[in-house]
């Protein structure tokens, strides 16, 4: 069964905490036991105390969160450049031997800007070390049992971490956290929950100070910065540190600024410490080794084109599905047009046969309005015929008219037709003649129509 750890490591002992959650994971169960220092072939009580563990746990694989105590690893608040992460872990690993009594090895180093006023051109960043041999030896006692490292951070950033899962205040305004470990009393000033500065404390006894609690109030009453603000005691109800919570407690300086609960009186600083590796995420430096940090880069680049191909596949997917609708769309298209076809084709026939007839209107209109007006000339013919001719026949055209009918006296229809001003060039087109039955003589009369002009 897999499990979730997280171990604060010190030279001579290591505390791990099972957690349990995933977004928040919580204290649920503490383990201690003491360590043989590391060596130059490796670290191989770590390795079977972490075998240990997970017999004892009943776990066969599972991940680990690791804080390394201050004798393994070196933390500092500094002021750097505004540079970016990746370039800032550089900067402090060129320069770890200028910020930290390290000596002359390899070493892991990474640093994080801290969100705290600052002026200047500098800005404040946690930065931490630890030798590159160490991390390594960590790294693989943890893969030798069954472990997958998850990250591995500095004390004081896990420390900071830890209290503010535990005490929420913590996130505001200025803090004193002491904190009291095996490897003796330290202080952690914490500003709106970031780390801000790392101080050990005397961690031997003097003939003023002989107890612990008493160095502890002697380094707090001699901080002036200090003043104020609240007070955390990360010390455990098992440990001899706990003396340090009560002298605090009853001390009038700092009486009713000191935070506590059941978690803090309960868990020692190591077991706080290594919940805070697991709740830090990216506010801490990370000291992971290069192995690691290749697998990791390796891992990320299979996951990328794991996921590039699945976007391709997906991407096919969806272009077929989309395909394939646009099918079915044509294809119900085509199933309306072809039941619509009967109505549409009787409906551009009735269309087309308006369009005839409009087509044949606009014909006659351009004629009618093209062809010569005879309303008036019909009108004037009948005023200028004698009272006693008829008309039998009435030609004409845009030129002039041919009229035959029958008059009393044929003569006298010349004349008349000539007196009118619509007429002009007024002729017998055929000889007059007279018929047995007829009531008169017949003629047959050709005239033109006058100009316009002439009309007046």
């Amino acid at each position: 069964m897999p499990a979730r750890l997280a171990l604060a490591l010190a030279p001579d002992h290591l505390v791990a905490v099972r957690l349990r959650g995933l977004l928040a994971p919580r204290p649920a169960e503490v383990l201690s036991c003491p360590l043989a220092p590391p060596s130059d072939d490796g670290w191989p009580a770590l390795e079977e105390a972490l075998r240990d563990l997970a017999r004892e746990l009943g776990a066969t694989r599972g991940t680990v969160d690791v804080a390394l105590l201050r004798r393994l690893a070196h933390a500092r608040v500094l002021s750097l450049p505004p540079v970016r992460r990746g370039e800032l872990a550089a900067l402090v690993r060129r320069g770890a031997r200028r910020h930290f009594a390290v000596r002359d090895e390899a070493l892991v180093a990474d640093a994080v800007r801290l969100p705290l006023p600052h002026t200047g051109s500098l800005a404040p960043a946690l930065a931490a070390c630890a030798p590159a041999a160490l991390a390594e030896t960590i790294a693989a006692a943890c893969a030798a049992a069954g472990f997958r490292v998850g990250t591995m951070v500095p004390a004081a950033a896990a420390l900071a971490a830890g209290v503010r899962a535990l005490v929420p205040s913590a996130k505001f305004g200025r803090t004193a956290v002491i904190a009291c470990t095996a490897a003796g009393p330290e202080l952690l000033v914490l500003v709106a929950g970031q780390p801000a500065r790392i101080q050990p404390l005397a961690a031997f006894a003097s003939p003023d100070h002989p107890s612990l609690a008493e160095r502890v109030l002697a380094a707090l009453h001699g901080d002036e910065e200090l003043a104020g603000c609240g007070v955390i005691a990360v010390c455990g109800a098992e440990d001899g540190a706990a003396e340090v919570r009560a002298a605090l407690l009853d001390d009038e300086r700092f009486a009713g600024r000191v935070a506590s609960n059941a978690a803090l009186e309960r868990l020692p600083a190591e077991a706080v410490i290594a919940l805070g590796a697991a709740r830090a995420g990216g506010s801490a430096p990370a000291l992971l080794p290069e192995s690691i940090l290749v697998s990791r880069t390796r891992a990320a680049k299979r996951r990328a084109m794991v996921f590039s191909a699945a976007s391709a596949v997906l991407l096919a997917s969806a272009a077929g599905l989309h395909l394939d609708g646009v099918r079915r769309e044509v294809a119900a298209i085509e199933a309306k047009r072809h039941e619509i076809r009967k109505p549409v084709n009787d409906a551009l026939e009735a269309r087309a046969a308006v369009e005839r007839v409009r087509g044949r209107l606009q014909t006659l209109a351009a004629l009618e309005s093209a062809a010569p007006a005879w309303t008036g000339e019909i009108a004037a013919l009948a005023r200028a015929l004698p009272d006693s001719a008829h008309l039998r026949t009435l030609a004409g055209d845009s030129a002039g008219m041919r009229l035959a009918g029958v008059a009393r006296s044929a003569s006298a229809v010349v004349p008349a037709l000539e007196a009118s001003r619509h007429f002009e060039r007024v002729s017998l087109a055929a000889p007059v003649r007279w018929e047995q039955g007829d009531a008169g003589e017949r003629f047959d009369v050709a005239a033109f129509r006058a100009a316009p002009g002439r009309r007046q």
